[in-house]
């Protein structure tokens, strides 16, 4: 049995062999709350390491980032500030950030609302990052990467393709962190070798409005999954913010979530306070060891 990680966004200039040391190290110590261990060996564990790619396709993302966010849209593709805020909304909305915290908080009005009005779109930024330790920057870098890979098809081409040139032959258990759930979601919801033990997606961001209608196939338990799929997510993750349960994501059979999830990490999203979870550590050597 094969064990296949993807990773989130963010994970760009990191050295590949310790990215994938700090993943299996988290999983190791989940497992060490059930006395188990992985007994997997190096060449089970599967890393497609895709973060240097998506930096390198997405150009000139940071300084084009500092610009927005200092000096104003500008010249800012509509659709690009609409996926903005649409996402933001969703994120506010979860938090239970109303429009009039967030009018208040920037001194501004509440009919400056709208995607194509830049100061609100900010202004909801700020709000969010003053109530979470995600951090504004991340928060919108998560925002600008996942908007390039959903509705820039060169990017979501070569990052699909490079993630599948991983694909085992033998059967495998998938897990897919943050980003790299809506990347597992685009390629194994087409797959149609059932080699795919069991889906394991973490802090996942599938359940919000302004992905799925962004995804490639409409949604569906993928048919390669030959014993479904498992959701887990920490309820103050801002990014993993629904369940993936009608009506935020539904599938037929349904999804198993776990929304009990304490992740550890200051932003509440981070792998290492996922993969250290005693039941989602437990769920993974599970779909391992064929004990489901």
């Amino acid at each position: 049995m094969k064990l296949v990680l993807l990773h989130g966004r963010s994970q760009q200039n990191k050295e590949e062999a310790k990215l994938k040391e700090e993943w299996i190290d988290s999983l190791e110590r989940g497992l060490q709350k059930s006395g188990l261990t992985l007994n997997l060996s190096e060449d089970d564990i599967i890393f497609p390491y895709y973060g240097n790619l998506l930096i390198d396709l997405i150009d000139n993302r940071n300084n084009y980032q500092k610009d927005v966010i200092e000096k104003g849209a500008g010249g800012l593709d509509p659709e690009y500030a609409a996926f903005c805020s649409q996402f933001l909304e969703e994120v506010a909305i979860n938090a239970g950030i109303s429009d009039q915290q967030i009018a208040e908080f920037s001194k501004i009005s509440i009919t400056e609302k709208g995607p194509l009005n830049w100061p609100w779109v900010l202004a909801m930024l700020r709000k969010i990052d003053s109530e979470y330790s995600f951090g504004q920057s991340t928060l919108w870098a998560f925002t600008n990467d996942v908007f390039h890979y959903l509705k820039n098809p060169i990017i979501r081409r070569k990052i699909d393709d490079f993630v599948k040139s991983f694909l085992p032959e033998e059967e495998c258990v998938w897990v897919g962190h943050s980003l790299g759930s809506v990347i597992s979601y685009n390629i194994l919801s087409t797959y149609k070798a059932k080699t795919i033990k069991e889906i394991i997606t973490l802090g996942s961001p599938l359940g919000m409005k302004v992905i799925k209608k962004n995804l490639k196939s409409p949604l569906i338990m993928p048919l390669c999954s030959t014993n479904g799929w498992y959701n887990a997510f920490d309820k103050n993750d801002t990014v993993s913010l629904f369940p993936l349960i009608d009506p935020h994501f539904y599938t037929d059979p349904a999804i198993t979530n776990n929304g009990k999830v304490l992740n550890d990490t200051s932003n509440k999203h981070g792998i290492t306070g996922y993969l250290k979870d005693k039941e989602v550590a437990l769920r993974i050597y599970n779909a391992l060891t064929n004990k489901m």
